[in-house]
């Protein structure tokens, strides 16, 4: 299902996004806030590139995010529960040129609404790295609500970091309607 907001659409993998997908060039920066290398990086390799695009094409509730032509990143809702109507969110913008627009936001109260509205799902959850200010006020201007940390549960960069834990359930979401 493809998600529109005002300035961004959301929009299932299909094999015509290949080229788009293709030219994203993540910064480094958005690698360290999602706990990534960038010296490993899938868009290093045309290969992994490939496989990378595979493995996403098709599959439930993963978008990519469009500003106008351009892929500006990628939002998913996993670990899917369709008994306990749980979700995890992830939701990523790959270049800091479109940061502080609160891209974010918009991208993450589109998925919110699609979560309660469509799926009719009780909760959504997600893990933030503790360092990724930015993120988490994103998270807690969308109605999410810190449940608590998992202690150096992120080795990066020869370091252990703390990711927290938030969420938001579905009566929280209706109030802030």
């Amino acid at each position: 299902m493809i998600l529109e907001s005002k300035n961004l659409k959301l929009k299932p993998v299909t094999d015509e996004d290949y080229n788009s997908y293709r030219q994203i060039k993540p910064s480094e920066e958005f690698y360290l806030m999602v706990g990534s290398d960038p010296t490993q990086s899938i868009f290093l390799d045309d290969n992994k590139i490939k496989e990378s695009f595979g493995k996403l094409k098709g599959k439930k509730h993963y978008w990519l995010v469009y500003l106008a032509s351009e892929i500006i990143g990628v939002a998913f809702l996993h670990s899917f529960d369709e008994v306990d109507r749980r979700a995890r969110y992830a939701v990523g913008i790959y270049n800091e040129k479109h940061w502080n627009k609160h891209y974010g936001e918009e991208i993450t109260h589109k998925v919110l609404e699609y979560a309660f509205k469509k799926l009719n799902l009780h909760r959504v959850d997600l893990r933030v790295l503790e360092y990724n200010k930015r993120g988490i006020a994103c998270y807690e201007r969308c109605g999410f609500s810190t449940e608590g940390v998992l202690r150096e549960n992120a080795f990066i960069n020869n370091e252990w970091h703390n990711d927290i834990l938030m969420s938001i359930l579905f009566h929280e979401y209706v109030v802030r309607k």
